[in-house]
């Protein structure tokens, strides 16, 4: 009752899976599965021959059999994609395909060298997607344009919007599903189903469809449906249909009300009956476009809803995606490739939530096969889906030729009669051109967005041009200018009732305040975009707005609202398996504990950081943390730390010096103030401030802030108190105040100090800076 399979060594008697010799852990009904599919290796057993044999009568659902699967392909290093030792049979069941040698008591267990092993599905560490915390708040203007360039190229979770080339000029919005159930099983109907339907849409038809995304981003969605309702709702989406559901169970039975509300108020109602939610779904779209004169459904297998249970797998994965759980999209969408791996848009939706946790390469790899099948396939809306998580990939790890080869790929696919995409695709191409120093053609890039949303009415594109007008406006140092264009798109946002990039436009308008040194009106910011997300359950806008605004407080000493914000980071990383959000994490630690003057803990945190973004290949993060480790390690007397991080640093400023050059000098000045020059390295930098008076950015705060604090040290403080630049800084940032204070003293200004040190005070006690803990997230 031994088995050898490559170098698997199986023992029926002992219930021992050896590989290479090495013992490998499996649950006892996972070695039930593998050693039934190996004793009837002949065949291939059905579900429910599995079923019996394992649970016996006890009633199981789908879900359970295929997470046993999916825990019995690893053990024996197989995957879904692979499926080199247990195949799935469609129609048939499951059957063990590999070779097989029976061992007896004197043949030995392990391989014979010339026997090639099957190694194990390598799994990559999971790291999250954009939504950074900055090094200074530039980089959160930044990080915040970058999440929203990665929504615009990799959240659709699901088909995106149609082709509306026809003259029908028909756009449906499909609302959540009312869920009267009472079942709270069921709670995942509500955008799941909806979002499962708005790509069936997609399919085929000559009509556009309102993402799922953007309907479940607006408050108004739940708007009621009268004269009023319908109004608000056609207005925010553009919408000349809309499509209400209503789910309840009866008995064993599942009743779907399903309305059509069009134009002039016209309106289409009927129930449909079924044993399982996800096929009504499915017959509530083929019911709505026999209404609308529409072709039938075509063939919708590819998708993974040809059974009750993909379906369900399936927009299950969707509802977790729409409510930023990567952990449970990956989940269901690997659930629906076990069963059949030739799915495209379960394997796109997976590549989408590997990428947002970081999982590049795997991200990519399903990308690719996905971009290939749509190929293969024709279906020009599949490979823009596809093309747009490859350009998000690129982007990510700054490959801006890559990002910008994908993008042409899907604008190639996309006509000036898609408007709404169209717009979605020149921002993300824009933000691309402007990152490659392409500037004249980015705002006219922009333009051409902004002319395009506004001459359709949609306001939330032209939000998102708004936004991301405002961080090119922010990176050449006009704050001023990028903080009309975020109030404007504030309001864009708002009007179009999408929350989401409400949500976003407060963190980067936040940002932006800070960027100027009004911390406490980035604090009241960065508190409404915090109750927002914590209200609509959006975990991305949460931590980013935890970690920017951990940043704010950290200047004014908050250590208890700082542990809370800590708290909650650290507890949404653990809970996502997102080490991503744990590293941002560690940065902004870092950099509270080089504030309080622990050196060693704030090396100990960035070290940490680096080596994250360093194994993502995320130079966007690992730069500037690398400049926290020179300003910490010239600090704290290490020059060896302080030469080889000013050296990764100098590598990759060489290859992109639009982005680093500017923080040269600065590096310049704190190896040269470790290596022992300590007024060379303040007059360099006084040098270098009184070249460029009016510079502004986050490397020339960081250098005005440095010198300060060398300065104040030698007791030198007339620089301090004289030079302009200190000016914006002195009303609402305490180290800034702070070192004024210690400045005015130094030079004998005591009366002057102690006014300044009791406005400090007050500062510190201000109530927009008290964090609370959350209230328990409304279903």
């Amino acid at each position: 009752m031994r088995y050898r399979t490559g170098d698997i060594l199986i023992d029926l008697d002992a219930r021992e899976i050896l590989h290479g010799g090495t013992p490998v852990e499996v649950e006892a009904k996972v070695f039930d599965l593998i050693a039934l599919l190996l004793r009837e290796r002949r065949r291939a057993l059905d579900k429910r021959e599995l079923n019996a044999a394992l649970w016996g009568e006890r009633p199981v659902t789908d879900a359970a059999l295929s997470q046993q699967l999916r825990k019995a392909r690893r053990a024996l290093g197989d995957d879904g994609d692979a499926q080199r030792v247990i195949r799935t049979v469609h129609g048939r069941g499951l059957r063990w395909v590999a070779d097989v040698v029976e061992l007896t008591d004197a043949q030995p267990a392990t391989p014979p060298p010339a026997v090639a092993p099957a190694a194990p599905a390598a799994r990559a560490v999971e790291l999250p997607a954009p939504g950074r915390r900055p090094r200074r708040f530039a980089w959160a203007v930044l990080c915040a344009c970058v999440l929203l360039l990665a929504g615009i190229f990799g959240y659709r979770s699901f088909p995106p919007p149609v082709d509306t080339s026809s003259a029908t000029g028909t756009r449906i919005a499909i609302l959540p599903i009312e869920d009267r159930s009472g079942d709270d099983g069921l709670a995942w109907t509500r955008s799941g189903l909806m979002g499962l339907m708005a790509g069936l849409f997609g399919e085929d038809a000559r009509i556009d469809v309102v993402p799922a995304k953007d309907v479940l981003a607006s408050d108004k969605a739940a708007r009621v449906l009268d004269a009023d309702g319908v109004a608000a709702l056609r207005a925010a989406f553009g919408a000349t249909h809309l499509v209400a559901t209503r789910l309840r169970r009866v008995g064993s039975l599942y009743e779907l009300d399903l309305r059509l509300v069009g134009a002039g108020a016209a309106e289409r109602s009927e129930t449909l009956h079924g044993s399982a939610p996800a096929p009504l779904a499915v017959d509530a779209v083929a019911q709505v476009r026999r209404w609308l004169g529409l072709a039938a459904l075509p063939d919708v297998r590819h998708k993974g809803i040809e059974s009750a249970f993909l379906a369900e797998a399936y927009a299950r994965g969707l509802d977790a995606q729409l409510h930023g759980d990567t952990a449970g999209a990956r989940r269901y969408f690997e659930i629906c490739l076990d069963q059949d791996p030739a799915l495209a848009w379960p394997r796109l939706g997976l590549a989408i939530a590997q990428g947002t946790a970081g999982d590049a390469q795997a991200s990519a790899d399903n990308a690719a096969k996905v971009a290939a099948a749509a190929r293969e396939q024709g279906d020009e809306e599949l490979l823009v889906a596809a093309e747009r998580q490859l350009g998000s990939l690129a982007f990510r790890r700054g490959d801006l030729e890559g990002a910008a080869r994908h993008l042409q790929a899907a604008l190639a696919d996309v006509s000036e009669s898609r408007p709404f995409v169209l717009t979605d695709l020149l921002v993300a191409q824009a933000s691309v051109e402007d990152e490659r120093g392409r500037f004249d053609e980015a705002r006219a890039l922009f333009e051409r967005a902004l002319a395009l949303a506004r001459g359709t009415g949609n306001r939330r594109g032209e939000a998102l041009v708004l936004v991301n007008l405002a961080a090119v406006d922010n990176g050449a140092g006009d704050a001023a200018a990028a903080g009309a264009k975020l109030r404007e798109g504030l309001d864009a946002a708002r009007v179009a009732g999408d929350a989401t990039l409400e949500g976003h436009t407060l963190a980067s308008l936040g940002a932006t305040e800070a960027n100027q040194g009004r911390l406490l009106d980035a604090a009241t910011l960065l508190q409404q975009a915090l109750a927002l997300a914590r209200r609509r359950g959006d975990v991305q806008l949460e931590m980013l707005a935890s970690l920017q605004l951990l940043g704010v407080l950290a200047p004014f000493d908050r250590d208890a609202d700082i542990a809370i914000l800590a708290g909650r980071v650290r507890n949404a990383a653990e809970r996502q398996h997102n080490p991503y959000w744990q590293a941002e994490l560690d940065w902004a630690l870092g950099l509270h504990a080089a504030r309080r003057g622990d050196l060693a803990d704030a090396l100990r945190r960035y070290a940490a950081a680096r080596a994250t973004y360093a194994e993502a290949g995320i130079a966007r993060s690992l730069a500037p943390v690398l400049t926290d480790i020179v300003a910490a390690a010239a600090a704290n007397g290490d020059a060896k730390t302080a030469h080889e991080a000013a050296d990764a640093f100098r590598a990759i400023a060489q290859a992109d010096a639009r982005s680093w050059a500017a923080w040269l000098p600065l590096l310049d000045a704190q190896v040269r103030f470790v290596d022992g020059d300590a007024a060379g390295a303040r007059d360099e930098l006084a040098a270098r401030l009184d070249r460029a008076p009016a510079a502004t950015g986050p490397a020339a705060q960081a250098s005005l802030f440095q010198l300060g604090r060398w300065q104040v040290a030698a007791g030198a403080p007339d620089d301090l108190l004289l030079r302009d630049a200190w000016k914006p800084w002195l009303g609402q940032h305490p180290e800034a105040i702070a070192l004024h204070v210690r400045a005015l003293r130094s030079a004998h200004r005591d009366e002057e100090a102690d006014a300044e040190q009791a406005r400090l005070d007050r500062l510190q006690r201000a109530p927009q800076l008290a964090v609370s803990e959350p209230a328990p997230a409304t279903p």
